[in-house]
């Protein structure tokens, strides 16, 4: 009698472990992974319609569509099916990239936090516009895979990914910055320039300095900042406002929460943005808004 209960008790413990489900995480995501999450293919994130995202339960167990994110709920188990699915898909990705030329090549990190891309000016500067803008479009897609990656990992959806372009011909960089709050501008200049010598930021940026600045106040159309450097443009500024609802800011990738008391790496070069917000304070336009805790002097 005793073996019976015995029996039927482990029975019972087997069933019930069984049916106890995997914790799961929130996890906030780039908008822009919604291209590629859970799909089978690089043709098919070509293809992907942004009316009818989904994930099934292979890799969340419940996604939310937001307006500048993805919300997902899921198990650790259901968070390593989209690593590796996303790894996937970058590995034809970078296949279609390094086909392009048989001296292109590309290498990321382990991590996926760093990426090394090696190009020349034929791919870059083709005469073809629709095919440079393919050519190029292959590095887009891997930045941002390995972004989601990143964020997948560490649960930072404001992650970096730290990005280089090679000069394939000298070996000498081509353009190097933090992805995405950094834009890779690369002109016929600075490819001449990268035969015989490292450019890490475009001559389109000649002027341009990185001045540190903290947020006084952050409104749905404005963020007001501090300059935290007296010894420097805008030295007789309090504060500066960049205005988002403005032309200024269109270009501008911005970390999903922004609070007062952050610190922030703005480009500028010195100049002020020419628009009316019915306030005083002096309206700027930088090319890059970098978050302190991801920049790298």
């Amino acid at each position: 009698m005793k073996r019976r209960l015995f029996s039927v008790f482990a029975i019972v413990l087997f069933v019930l472990s069984g049916c106890q489900k995997e914790p799961t995480s929130k996890y906030i995501l780039p908008i822009e992974s919604q291209y590629f999450l859970g799909k089978e293919s690089y043709e098919s994130v070509k293809e992907h319609d942004t009316d009818s995202f989904s994930l099934d339960s292979t890799y969340a167990n419940e996604v939310t569509l937001e307006e500048d994110c993805l919300v997902l709920e899921a198990s650790d188990s259901q968070i390593k099916n989209l690593i590796e699915n996303n790894q996937k898909i970058m590995e034809e990705i970078a296949q279609e990239f390094e086909a392009i030329k048989d001296n292109y090549t590309v290498e990321w990190s382990e991590d996926y936090s760093s990426v090394t891309f090696n190009v020349d000016d034929e791919g870059l500067f083709s005469d073809n516009t629709a095919e440079s803008l393919e050519n190029m479009g292959h590095t887009f897609w891997i930045n941002y895979i390995l972004q989601t990656n990143c964020a997948l990992m560490n649960q930072d959806c404001d992650t970096t990914v730290n990005v280089t372009y090679k000069n394939v011909d000298s070996g000498h960089i081509l353009s190097k910055g933090l992805f995405p709050y950094e834009e890779f501008t690369i002109t016929q200049e600075d490819w001449e320039l990268s035969q015989s010598q490292d450019v890490i930021r475009s001559i389109e940026y000649d002027g341009y300095i990185d001045m540190k600045m903290i947020v006084e106040q952050v409104d749905s159309d404005k963020i007001i900042f501090a300059p935290q450097e007296n010894d420097s443009f805008y030295s007789n500024d309090e504060s500066l406002c960049l205005c988002l609802d403005s032309v200024y800011a269109d270009d501008i990738k911005l970390p999903h929460q922004i609070k007062e008391g952050d610190v922030f790496v703005l480009r500028v070069d010195g100049s002020y943005a020419l628009h009316e917000d019915g306030d005083d304070i002096p309206d700027i336009a930088p090319v890059a808004v970098i978050p302190e805790k991801y920049y790298e002097e």
